[in-house]
């Protein structure tokens, strides 16, 4: 998962999570029942919504490990590719005085 996509997924989790809870406050502040059924029903809800927050976080700390580790191995790919192009270039370089000094000595 890239990190825009990482970013807009978690903001939608989010958002998700915000909406569901402003909508069920409003609807058991606005119902016609006793307060203390009000309150178990507002208890319920918010268990509810933390349950569903906490795997919304694991799931995005699940990808940001992904993201991490694929980081890691791309960084270490363009290490490598970088030291064998900085081996290449020395190599030539190498072979270019050497052909310079050929030329001067004859």
């Amino acid at each position: 998962m890239e990190d825009a996509d990482y970013r807009e997924a978690v903001g939608f989790v989010l958002g998700l999570a915000v909406g569901a809870l402003v909508g069920t406050a409003a609807g058991l502040l606005l119902a016609p029942q006793s307060g203390r059924r009000t309150r178990r029903q507002i208890a319920r809800s918010a268990e509810a919504i933390t349950d569903a927050a906490a795997d919304s976080l694991e799931e995005a700390r699940d990808d940001a490990l992904k993201l991490a580790g694929r980081a890691r191995k791309d960084a270490g790919k363009l290490a490598h590719r970088a030291r064998r192009s900085a081996e290449d270039t020395g190599e030539k370089l190498v072979e270019a005085v050497e052909k310079g000094r050929e030329k001067f000595r004859h």
